[in-house]
This record gives C-alpha cells, structure tokens and sequence, in this order.
C-alpha cells in the first residue's frame, strides 16, 4: 500500500460525505473488500472513513471553512449597512 493510494481513498472519502452518503456506506466495510488482503482493506477503510471524517467536521455549523464563510459574510453585510 503507498501513500497515494490512502490518499486517493481519503479523497473518496471526503467526496462520498460532500454527495451524502452515510459513514456506513464506506466500501471497505465488508469482509470480501473487493479482493484485497485484509491489511489492505483495513488500512483502506480507515483511509476512507478519515476522508468522511474530516469532511464532516468542516461541515459542522461552528468549525471548518463554512464558520469562516458565514463569518465573513456577517461582516460583509455589517459593513453595508453602515455604508
């Protein structure tokens, strides 16, 4: 397993929470993993659901990029009304 490969799988990951999938959704849970040894499927899914992981928390109302965007908004229209 390289790194690229587990970065790749965060990737899916992080793309899987943006288009709503649950975390239970990861394709690494089930016992066959597409044909992989069981310490690539393991390393995989755990790739995959840091990927989910941290997405999610940047969704949260209070952390991540999106707290950042409605911060700066606020500003943003406090100062129009100023203006």
């Amino acid at each position: 397993m390289n790194f690229e490969s587990l970065l790749e799988c965060q990737e899916r990951g992080a793309k899987a929470r943006i288009l709503g999938s649950p975390i239970t959704e990861n394709p690494y849970d089930c016992p066959a993993g597409r044909g992989l040894d069981e310490d690539t499927r393991a390393q995989l899914q755990d790739a995959w659901t840091y990927g989910w992981t941290i997405e999610d928390a940047m969704r949260q109302n209070d952390t991540g990029i999106y707290a950042f965007l409605r911060a700066e908004t606020a500003l943003a229209a406090g100062n129009n009304t100023h203006s």
